[in-house]
């Protein structure tokens, strides 16, 4: 594996350093087996596949982070739930296994590190991020992925019942959600011993469209907390992303202490404002439309909001660049590859447009003051 600067360019985004470009996530999971002409089933099950599709799409759009093809609601099917898998879609779970005190009293969740109790997480998961890890020509950060508590109880729960719960029977949600903490930081804790440079989160049911900022604070904010600090209690150094969908504004002071140090935000917010909120506490990932720019947009198009998102965040550091929310399966190579470019370009160019207008302003400084010599 060659350094090629990848880790380091992310790592100085993180401790708001300025470099000379911006780091880039392509946010991929799928998207890398629709591009490589393979299905989404065929790479979900074969970890030497799910390997190679996705590390050679990061590198062919220039991303700083590869992700495997890992199926989000594989894991689900180690607890006995019903899962049904597409040909080339994600998972859907079907219905749910614990909506009372009795039920999460007796629900087993498995062990990450036995695998025999969680064969597919095993193959899907952890083997794909040990091939990964193997087959990695460059220093690119290895990224794993789990739901977050919070969402992960409301998978195990039933979504729409929880979130009537949060009002309604506020300690029941509590306490399936303190209970699901320790099992998400335990799949965290497997998925980097098996290769992951990165810890991810995923936690869309935190998302201000879904629960307040206040409810986030109550219901989600300690979880992830408590993940985080468990896989750096084992991993100081690694560092912890959480990505919640749609508004997250309010949402973002709560998260200073959690230990997170990056949100990946969505395009519903404004990156100068999330800028403002994040107060150089944490760190930002975001936040190109991924369905009206990377699925259906060009390079051209894509290149200026890359830009303006750079121009209203990237400044001073603490930021990555990269689609507000997943890459859609079938978005087009060069919509991608446009993006990653643009981590890579955008700082070169304001350098030479900031060394144009020097130029300018000192050339007219200098005609000034040679046609006022004149006059004397």
């Amino acid at each position: 594996m060659k350094d090629t600067g990848h880790r380091s360019c992310v790592e100085s985004a993180l401790r708001f350093e300025e470099t000379d470009r911006t780091p880039v996530n392509n946010f991929s999971l799928v998207t890398a087996a629709h591009s490589a002409g393979v299905t989404v089933e065929a790479a979900r099950w074969d970890p030497r596949m799910s390997a190679k599709v996705s590390v050679d799409y990061a590198m062919k759009t220039e991303s700083d982070f590869v992700k495997p093809v890992l199926d989000s609601q594989v894991p689900f099917m180690d607890l006995g739930m019903n899962v049904t898998l597409p040909e080339n879609d994600y998972g859907r779970v079907h219905g749910h296994i614990a909506s009372n005190a009795e039920e999460i009293d007796d629900l087993a969740l498995f062990d990450p590190y036995a695998a025999e109790e969680c064969p597919n997480f095993t193959k899907v998961f952890v083997e794909s991020l040990e091939e990964t890890a193997r087959i990695l020509p460059e220093d690119l950060h290895i990224c794993g992925l789990s739901w977050g508590p919070f969402t992960t109880a409301g998978y195990v729960m039933g979504m729409e019942e929880m979130i009537m719960n949060t009002m309604m029977e506020p300690d029941l949600v509590k306490k399936l959600v303190a209970k699901v903490t320790d099992y998400v930081s335990g799949i965290q804790r497997r998925m980097v011993d098996a290769g992951a440079t990165v810890m991810w989160m995923a936690d869309p049911s935190s998302s201000e469209d879904m629960i307040s900022a206040d409810m986030f604070n109550e219901f989600s904010r300690d979880a992830i907390k408590r993940c985080i600090s468990d896989v750096k209690a084992e991993h100081k150094d690694i560092p912890a992303f959480i990505h919640i969908c749609g508004k997250t504004l309010d949402t973002i002071p709560f998260l200073f202490d959690t230990g997170a140090d990056c949100l990946s935000f969505d395009h519903a917010v404004n990156p100068g404002a999330a800028k403002k909120a994040a107060k150089g506490r944490i760190a930002l990932m975001g936040n190109i439309d991924p369905v009206a720019q990377i699925l259906y947009g060009t390079p051209e198009s894509i290149t200026q909001e890359c830009y303006s998102i750079l121009d209203q965040a990237a400044s001073g550091g603490g930021f990555i660049l990269a689609p507000g929310c997943e890459t859609p399966l079938k978005s087009p190579d060069e919509n991608v590859l446009a993006m990653g470019r643009a981590g890579r370009e955008f700082w070169k160019k304001r350098g030479a447009t900031k060394s144009l207008l020097r130029r300018c302003l000192y050339g007219a400084l200098s005609a000034r003051v040679v046609k006022h010599g004149q006059r004397r």
